[in-house]
């Protein structure tokens, strides 16, 4: 009986690890999953953002005299938008 009990308790053992190493398996398919989605994302480029910026404010100057104060407020507007685009790019520790 002790014997049935101890092959029994050893499958059980056996069991219980493979379930625990499929499990392993499941969690690393996972993150790779998300890991490629990660790397597929696409950068937003705002070349094409800043250029329309820098158009206006050539405008402006062109137009007013206190050009200096609304080409200093297009650039702080415009560095604060590069700020968010690195901070949003730098705070993911996965997308590098």
């Amino acid at each position: 009986m002790k014997n049935l009990k101890d092959q029994l308790a050893g499958i059980a053992a056996l069991i219980a690890a493979i379930i625990a190493i499929g499990g392993g398996f499941v969690k690393y398919g996972e993150v790779m999953t998300k890991l490629d989605v990660i790397e597929s994302r696409n950068t937003v480029d705002y070349s094409a953002q800043i250029a329309v910026l820098e158009e206006k404010v050539v405008a402006l100057s062109e137009k007013h005299g206190h050009t200096k104060m609304l080409v200093n407020a297009a650039e702080i507007k415009l560095l604060k938008v590069q700020i968010e685009e690195i901070k949003v790019s730098t705070s993911n520790p996965l997308a590098n």
